[in-house]
């Protein structure tokens, strides 16, 4: 053989080799659960609009042990004139619990309050609250099993017909 044919092999043989590992990180990447939060109105009027807290996992393999946590100072601020204890205790339920097994192509959820004009109801409209999701890997493999995320979400008509 050549120089000039092996040194062809051998570019070929590394382009090969960078392709592979490339598409190993990508399929570690993608091969795995995806689990985002998101307010979608339940139902609404001129008066009141009421909220559901939906979490979807989008991912290609089920999620177990998610967890949805509200960064303290950002919830304060989206609460509205009728954040009562028993109405934090009944809305915010959402950030207490624990979904066990979401699978994929999946979502879950929960009523998560109402605004009214003037910020008289729990929340306030426009709102942003940053959270963090935590969830695990369904399988347990050598590779990374739990997972987090922050997001944010905002309490908005997800209808406005």
């Amino acid at each position: 053989m050549t120089s000039t044919a092996l040194t062809i092999a051998f570019c070929s043989l590394l382009i090969s080799f960078g392709s592979f590992v490339f598409s190993i990180f990508h399929w570690k990447r993608s091969f795995r659960p995806i689990v985002s939060a998101m307010v979608k109105t339940h139902s609404g009027g001129n008066q009141i609009i009421a909220y559901d807290l939906v979490v979807l996992n989008s991912g290609t393999l089920p999620a177990k042990n998610i967890q949805i946590t509200a960064e303290a100072e950002s919830l304060n601020a989206a609460l509205g004139q009728d954040a009562s204890d028993e109405n934090k205790t009944k809305w915010l339920a959402a950030f207490d619990r624990e979904i066990y097994l979401l699978h994929n192509g999946d979502k879950v959820s929960c009523s998560f309050g109402t605004t009214q004009a003037n910020d008289t109801g729990f929340w306030k409209y426009d709102a942003t609250i940053l959270i963090t999701v935590t969830y695990e890997h369904w399988f347990r493999t050598g590779w990374r099993r739990q997972y987090e995320e922050n997001q944010r979400i905002r309490i908005t008509d997800s209808d406005p017909t």
